[in-house]
């Protein structure tokens, strides 16, 4: 980012953008799925950073980009805290749990989705053994994203027997992967999502960038997963999942960690219809922004940003008296939705008894740790949260609350009376923003 500085003048960023689509709209047609990602990027750049010259106008010519960086996004967390829904509030949707076996395959899940970006990630889950299986590396344009896979020989759930193949796909990792993160216009998804909903076809659309990558990776993942099955006949359950943007007589399960939206219309009560669908859930870290970012979200970011510094909005003529006259920020309708039972993971503090010890910290009468509240709301209540905070998002922020969720399921009588020691996982560090 520095040396975009150093060889463009401020104003000229935004234009350079603009340029670079208008020379590449000869390639639009072409179909090169890179092409096409690279092309959009640069077009969803042009669109954004029509509301945010004066970031660009103000930026410095010396210092860390990063920290810099750091300091927008500061800003923009502070300006979304003014509004009611930038949180999770305590009467919103249910609160949810599951068994404790349930909250241990998450977890494994979790694990895996992180072990795929770094394999020499510990492997460790109590009550599962996790096999790897293999493998495969990305392509180099980005459209074939990297994915592994690995097998859980014993899977306490009801109604489940037999092995559990977990397939996980690695989310954002490259510039090519942003590129394909930023090609979100809509796109026909009927030769990928044949869903009959009352015996009718149902049409959805999905994100252009995510739905490219499935249909270069089906094949190949398809071809793994019947050679695994054709290699272990106790396989009888299989599991995608994912952070961020990664047959047979087999129960397929959906489980992913800060997905942003990618169908056009909710598909999960749907596919939680059809028999032959095992769990379905999009686990969602409070204030993850990631989990929201379609256009018309980002754009509406981009108006919270703007009232910041005093300047009238660019997407959304309400959020003009939105500063000084409304409790809840206004937000466009979502171009694009989750798959999945929507689970936001809340942290909050709770007082809990101390137990009596040497140590200064052991004689208070209480201690303040926190704790782990898992909500599930529904698309509709979803789609009104105004998530603006990035380090949520992180995978070591999803690892720390599943953690937490499996200690507390294990608990047989309640969250607060887990031991403190488990209970704690260094409160030091762990804050309720990460």
């Amino acid at each position: 980012m520095a040396w975009i500085r150093k060889a463009l003048p401020r104003r000229t960023i935004q234009a350079s953008a603009k340029s670079t689509v208008t020379a590449s709209v000869s390639m639009s047609d072409c179909n090169l799925a890179s092409v096409q990602a690279s092309v959009a990027a640069c077009a969803a750049v042009a669109d954004l950073t029509a509301g945010l010259d004066f970031v660009f106008d103000r930026l410095g010519d010396e210092g860390d980009p990063g920290d810099e960086l750091q300091y927008h996004l500061d800003q923009l967390c502070q300006q979304a805290e003014r509004y009611t829904d930038s949180s999770l509030q305590d009467n919103a949707g249910e609160e949810w749990s599951c068994s404790p076996g349930t909250g241990e395959l998450i977890r494994a899940a979790c694990q895996c989705a992180v072990m795929v970006y770094d394999q020499t990630q510990p492997i460790g889950v109590k009550g599962f053994d996790i096999e790897p299986v293999l493998h495969r590396s990305p392509s180099s344009m980005g459209t074939v994203k990297a994915y592994s896979m690995w097998k859980i020989p014993f899977t306490p759930i009801p109604g489940w027997s037999g092995k559990t193949l977990v397939v996980s796909i690695r989310g954002t990792a490259t510039v090519m992967d942003h590129m394909v993160n930023m090609n979100g216009k809509p796109k026909d998804a009927s030769t990928l999502f044949k869903i009959l909903s009352k015996g009718q076809r149902v049409n959805v659309q999905s994100h252009a960038g995510f739905l490219g990558c499935a249909q270069d990776m089906i094949p190949t993942v398809t071809a793994d997963i019947r050679q695994q099955l054709l290699a272990d006949e106790k396989i009888r359950n299989i599991v995608f999942t994912g952070h961020s943007a990664g047959v047979s007589n087999c129960k397929p399960s959906l489980i992913t960690f800060g997905s942003p939206p990618v169908t056009s219309i909710s598909l999960t009560d749907i596919c939680k219809d059809s028999s032959s669908i095992g769990v379905l859930l999009s686990i969602v870290n409070e204030y993850d922004m990631i989990s929201r970012a379609d256009g018309p979200y980002l754009q509406s970011v981009v108006d919270l940003y703007r009232s910041r510094h005093g300047l009238p909005p660019v997407f959304n003529s309400s959020a003009a008296t939105a500063e000084h006259d409304s409790k809840s920020w206004p937000l466009l309708l979502p171009t694009f939705h989750l798959l999945g039972d929507i689970v936001v993971l809340k942290l909050h503090l709770v007082d809990l008894p101390s137990v009596q010890g040497d140590d200064a910290l052991s004689q208070a009468s209480t201690i303040v740790v926190p704790t782990l509240k898992a909500v599930k709301v529904s698309p509709q209540e979803f789609a009104k949260l105004l998530f603006c905070d990035i380090s949520t998002h992180r995978r070591k922020a999803y690892i720390e609350r599943m953690e937490m969720l499996a200690t507390q399921l294990w608990d047989d009588s309640s969250s607060l009376n887990t031991s403190l020691g488990e209970l704690v996982l260094g409160t030091s560090v762990l804050n309720l923003r990460n």
